[in-house]
Order: C-alpha cells, then structure tokens, then sequence
C-alpha cells in the first residue's frame, strides 16, 4: 500500500459516516464532511510530496495541491464552504444555526466531489 492510500481509505471512512449521521442531523455530520475533504487532499499532497502538511484550512490545501496539478482550482470553492465545518457545531457557539437535515446534503455531496476528484488525479498521477 502506498503512502497516500491510507489517508483516502479514512477520507472514505469519514464520508460514509457523514452520510450515517446525516439521517440524524447531527452537526456532527459536517465535521465528517469537512475531514473527508481534508483527508483527501492531504492524500493528493503525500502522493506527491511525500509530506503531510499540518492545517485544517482546505483553502491552503487546494492552494498546495495547485502546485502540482492545476486543476484543482476546480475544486477551491468547495474547499471554502467546507473549511469552517472543522469545528462549527463542535463547540458552543451562539452565531453557529444548526442546518436542517436537507442543508446538511449539500456539505456531503461537496466533500463526496472532492475525495472522487482526488481520487481521479492520484490515479493520473500515477500514470496509470
């Protein structure tokens, strides 16, 4: 197993247990978003970096991941909507409004193109 694989098999994990809590509507359900997509990109940058880079910021990491392949400015806008996930609703936080149920979706779905976009550059990364 490659060095980055494990991160994606994580970045898996986390986004199959935001679709578990999402029937829930627990907040905790966006923190699972936001670390599947964080998880991802690490992914892409130990693939071609060899290093793991330590924030939590996804915005950073695209930036990172940009260096390498271009095509990942496809993907900042989502980096930013997800980014705040990593701790909204963790904590007491009286400007933070819960999402319903439906507007939890939307989080999913975005980290769910992140990890498939990942996935699809490691593997033309890879040359295969």
């Amino acid at each position: 197993m490659q060095k980055h694989e494990p991160w994606l098999l994580i970045a898996q994990e986390d986004l199959a247990s935001a679709n578990h809590l999402h029937s829930k509507v627990l907040t905790t359900t966006l923190f699972h978003a936001q670390q599947c997509a964080e998880k991802s990109l690490k992914a892409y940058l130990v693939l071609k970096h060899d290093k793991l880079i330590k924030t939590h910021d996804l915005v950073q990491l695209v930036d990172l991941c940009i260096k390498f392949n271009k095509s990942f400015e496809e993907i900042r806008l989502l980096a930013a909507v997800l980014t705040p996930y990593e701790t909204a609703g963790r904590y007491p936080d009286i400007s933070f409004a819960k999402p319903s149920q439906e507007e939890m979706q939307s989080p999913i779905e975005q980290a769910k193109i992140i990890l498939s976009f990942v996935l699809r550059q490691a593997k033309i990364g890879k040359g295969r």
